[in-house]
């Protein structure tokens, strides 16, 4: 043994200065020799709790598995700072019995000591140490077992990973919430099958924080094998944020995850699944979504053909034309949706073929979807359906053709206006109006586009029984400027007895003095107390100015 160990094992046993005796400790420690070992042990009983904290800590630095008795004795001292030291030195040796030491200090009232209990078996990180943090789980303790959840999070192994999820299992509500937390943030999918497992549990408190911890992991994960074995979670919560996260993803791998989802025993995840695919829109997304529709249910058929209708591909187009002939009104309903937001001739070509449908709804969204397409090819069609009475079609028909607008179109307007059903006339009245005010040229009218054989439309109608259809024709006859015998329209009005008739009739037989107004179409000069809507003289709807 060398002099300067002697001396310092000397002044450690017998200097009646504490200071002495703390010194000496320290230095034995720096110096390492293992002769040391016995004094320091015996100095863990000094009277003075700085000497027994130097000597547990030069115990550390000695790092000899002899001295792990002395140090898990020294756990028992009144003195915290010595237990603190004691653990320290515990980890430094971090040999099986060493950790079993730490554990003791689990026990501590001090929530100090047993921070550092924690801290000492996460810094050593062992399997052992991830054991003995297990057992903290189990201590009344909240606080104790929120920061051995911490930091099992922070040693990151599959086998921390584990014993966070026993403790999603744990009774207490914020012990599962903290394990769901650390997980989460964890964001490794290296437990899903222990927390899939979990979600079978009778307790619904724990099969709501595994769901939320799956969730958490299934939205940061970016392995499409992962993210389709959650697919198969019991939990619909999980089930959910894996489509969604296959979506983002959009890979091919990610499309076969999104088709397997078609057949998820939730609509509403089988219909988020078709939408997705459709989004993407890729030629295997578009592919699977068609070979689909012939193995799936009504609700999932509706769903598929809706995403169809976003993709607007050729293969998309050739899916929504058979989806016409589904046994499903709804599912031919959103099929025609989806081929008038395509626009191409064979989704026109399908939409024809849609307005012979069996339902009225189906019709009818097809005759729509045609006029916003402008398709000057259903204007046949379209007129055909005008000359039917009594079609519940007539009605949509018509707003079809105004939006087509072409001569064919208003031809078939114009004759529409002789309808036995007044609402027709009415409508079509409205519809020529609104033409011959959009078009950069007036569209012709009824005395310029009528048929061979037939009688001037607008001056009959401004005969008409239904009062509305009177109204509709004289709003139209005041924007053409080129009508023939438009005097009937006063003669026609006034027979209604309307506010502007009364105001024609009474300017005409009241004898007072007014301003001098002159009509612009037949430059009369109109000397009345009240400016007219209507010339008394050529009947023209009036727009003057005072």
């Amino acid at each position: 043994m060398d002099d300067d160990i002697k001396n310092l094992i000397k002044k450690l046993e017998r200097s009646v200065f504490a200071g002495n005796r703390t010194t000496a400790a320290e230095k034995l420690g720096d110096l390492g020799d293992p002769c040391a070992l016995n004094a320091l042990i015996g100095a863990l009983d000094d009277s003075n709790p700085k000497v027994r904290a130097a000597a547990a800590d030069a115990l550390g630095k000695l790092n000899m598995p002899e001295a792990i008795p002395g140090l898990i004795n020294a756990l028992n001292d009144p003195d915290s700072p010595v237990k603190k030291t004691a653990i320290a030195s515990l980890e430094k040796i971090s040999t099986p019995e060493a950790i079993s030491g730490i554990v003791k200090g689990f026990e501590d009232r001090d929530r100090f000591v047993q921070k550092e209990a924690v801290k000492s078996l996460m810094r050593i990180g062992s399997r052992d140490a991830i054991y003995a943090l297990e057992k903290s789980l189990s201590y009344p303790d909240y606080s104790l077992r929120r920061i051995s959840i911490i930091a099992l999070g922070k040693i990151d192994t599959y086998e921390a990973a584990l014993c966070l999820v026993k403790a999603i299992e744990n009774s207490d509500n914020k012990t599962r919430q903290q394990a769901a937390e650390t997980l989460g943030k964890r964001g490794k999918s290296d437990v899903l099958d222990e927390l899939m497992e979990i979600l079978r549990d009778p307790r619904q408190p724990v099969q709501e924080t595994a769901s939320e911890t799956l969730c958490k992991i299934v939205s940061v994960s970016t392995s499409v094998p992962v993210l389709v074995k959650a697919l198969g979670a019991s939990s619909r919560d999980v089930r959910k944020v894996s489509i969604e996260t296959l979506w983002k993803i959009r890979t091919p791998e990610a499309v076969a995850g999104l088709l397997r989802a078609l057949d998820d025993p939730d609509w509403y995840l089988r219909s988020r699944a078709a939408d997705a695919l459709g989004d993407i829109g890729s030629p295997e997304a578009v592919r699977g979504l068609v070979k689909a529709f012939d193995i799936y249910e009504n609700s999932v058929r509706k769903a598929i053909t809706c995403a169809l209708g976003k993709s607007g591909t050729p293969e998309a187009i050739e899916g929504l034309v058979k989806a016409l002939n589904d046994p499903d009104n709804s599912v031919r309903e959103s099929a025609v949706l989806g081929l008038g937001r395509s626009g191409t001739n064979e989704a026109i070509s399908g939409l024809l073929r849609a307005l012979d449908d069996t339902k009225a709804a189906v019709r009818e969204a097809a005759a729509s979807a045609l006029g916003d397409l402008k398709a000057q090819q259903a204007v046949p069609k379209l007129v055909e359906i005008l000359e039917k009475p009594d079609s519940p079609m007539q009605k949509a028909a018509i707003c079809s053709l105004e939006k087509i607008g072409t001569p064919e179109a208003v031809a078939g307007l114009i004759r529409a206006t002789e309808s036995t059903d007044a609402c027709v006339r009415r409508a079509a009245l409205k519809a020529l109006e609104k033409i011959n005010k959009t078009n950069s040229s007036p569209a012709p009218t009824p005395d310029e586009a009528e048929n061979p054989g037939t009688k001037p439309v607008l001056r009959n109608r401004l005969t008409d029984d239904d009062s509305e259809v009177r109204t509709e024709t004289s709003t139209l006859s005041g924007d053409i400027c080129n009508m023939n015998s438009l005097k009937e329209l006063e003669l026609s009005i006034s027979v209604e007895e309307t506010k502007e008739s009364r105001a024609h009739q009474n300017a005409i037989n009241e004898k007072k003095n007014g301003i001098g107004l002159t009509c612009p179409y037949c430059s009369r000069s109109l000397n009345l107390t009240t400016a007219p809507n209507f010339c008394p003289f050529c009947g023209m709807k009036l727009k003057l100015k005072y």
